[in-house]
C-alpha cells in the first residue's frame, strides 16, 4: 500500500511539473555608439551568443550599433527609465551622470600598470563597491568592466614628444573631464575642450596642435593625416563597460545574472583581442604615412603627475582609494 501511494505521488508530481508554464524568454536590447564591424560590435555579438547559451535560451539579446538607440547620454536616460535594457561603451562614460562622480577615478594618471592590470582590478571588490553606489544613485548598473581599450596617448602636429617639458605651452584638445584637464594643466598645456568631430579640422588649421586619446578613437577619424607625432605616454588605461538598467537587474534571478556576467567576460575577450590587433595596425599605419611613433620617458611623466589626484581625494572618491588600488597591483 505504501509503495502504491509513493508511486501515485511521484506520478502526480511529475504531471504537475509538466503542467507548469515554461519560463518566459527575456528579450534584452544592447546598444553602442560604435560602428558595425568594430571591435565593440564583435564583442556584443559574442555577448549575445554566450548569454543565450548560459541561460539555456532564456536570454535573447538583440544588438544595435551606430547609435541606433541614441548617443551615450540618450541610452543612459533610456536605461534609467527602464525603456532600454543595456549599453556597451567606455566604462568611464559613467562619470557623465550625477551620482557617479567617483568613476573619475579611472582617469587618475598611471593608476594602473597595464591594460591587463586595469581589467583585473576594475572587477575586484574595491571597484564593485563604487559600481554598487553608482547603481543606487544613477539607476545604471555596471555588469562588468571587461574589454581592454587602447591606452590614452598624446598625438601632436609638433614633435616628437619625449618628456613632459616638450608639452609645455602647447594647446591640446582634452576632454571636459576635470581630472584630465588637471593632468595636462600640470604639464603646462593650454587645455582646449571640443567635440571629437571637431578635432581633425582644429589640428589641420592649427587651432590646437594635438589631442589626448587612444588608437581606438583616433585612427577611425584619420587624425594621423594631420598630426604626425604619436607619443605613447599610456597615461590612462581605459576599459569598456557592460551597462544595464538597474530596474531590470533587480528583477533577474541569480542564474540570469551569472549568465550575463559570463557573457560580458566572453564579449570582453573578443573586444580586447580586436583592440590589440587595431593597436598594432595603427602603429604600422602611422609609420607608413610618414608619421612618428615613439615611447617617451614614461617614468618622467609618472613623476610629474604623481600628485594630480590629491585634490580629488575625499571629494570624488573615498580617501585612500588610489593607494589601495595601487597596492592591489604590487
Amino acid at each position: 500500500m505504501r509503495t502504491k501511494l509513493l508511486t501515485w505521488l511521484a506520478v502526480a508530481l511529475a504531471t504537475a511539473l509538466l503542467a507548469l508554464p515554461a519560463q518566459a524568454e527575456r528579450k534584452i536590447r544592447i546598444g553602442t555608439i560604435s560602428s558595425q564591424g568594430s571591435p565593440w560590435h564583435k564583442a556584443m555579438l559574442r555577448f549575445a551568443e554566450v548569454a543565450e547559451k548560459e541561460s539555456n535560451g532564456q536570454l535573447k539579446v538583440q544588438v544595435f550599433t551606430d547609435g541606433q538607440l541614441g548617443d551615450i547620454n540618450q541610452m543612459y536616460s533610456s536605461m534609467q527609465l527602464g525603456t532600454l535594457e543595456m549599453g556597451y561603451f567606455g566604462l568611464a562614460a559613467l562619470t557623465q551622470l550625477k551620482g557617479a562622480e567617483s568613476m573619475s577615478l579611472l582617469f587618475v594618471p598611471y593608476l594602473f600598470k597595464s591594460a591587463e592590470s586595469a581589467e583585473k582590478v576594475a572587477n575586484t571588490d574595491e571597484f564593485k563597491k563604487l559600481y554598487e553606489d553608482a547603481a543606487g544613485k544613477t539607476g545604471i548598473r555596471v555588469v562588468g568592466a571587461f574589454g581592454q581599450r587602447s591606452a590614452r596617448a598624446v598625438q601632436t602636429t609638433k614633435g616628437p614628444i619625449n618628456k613632459p617639458e616638450d608639452l609645455k605651452s602647447m594647446r591640446l584638445r582634452v576632454p571636459s573631464i576635470e581630472i584630465l584637464k588637471s593632468t595636462f594643466e600640470t604639464l603646462g598645456v593650454q587645455v582646449t575642450p571640443m567635440g571629437m568631430l571637431d578635432i581633425y579640422t582644429a589640428m589641420s588649421r592649427g587651432t590646437v596642435v594635438g589631442q589626448d586619446n587612444g588608437f581606438d578613437l583616433s585612427m577611425p577619424l584619420k587624425f594621423y593625416e594631420v598630426a604626425k607625432y604619436w607619443a605613447a605616454t599610456d597615461h590612462v588605461y581605459e576599459l569598456t563597460g557592460w551597462f544595464m538598467s538597474d530596474r531590470l537587474w533587480r528583477t533577474l534571478s541569480d542564474a540570469e545574472r551569472s549568465a550575463l556576467v559570463k557573457a560580458a567576460q566572453a564579449g570582453g575577450e573578443v573586444s580586447t583581442a580586436e583592440t590589440k590587433k587595431l593597436d598594432a595596425e595603427s602603429i604600422e599605419m602611422i609609420r607608413k604615412t610618414g608619421g612618428t611613433y615613439n615611447i617617451p620617458d614614461r617614468a618622467a611623466f609618472r613623476s610629474a603627475l604623481k600628485d594630480v589626484h590629491l585634490p580629488y581625494e575625499g571629494k570624488l572618491w573615498p580617501v585612500g582609494t588610489v593607494d589601495r588600488i595601487r597596492k592591489l597591483q604590487d
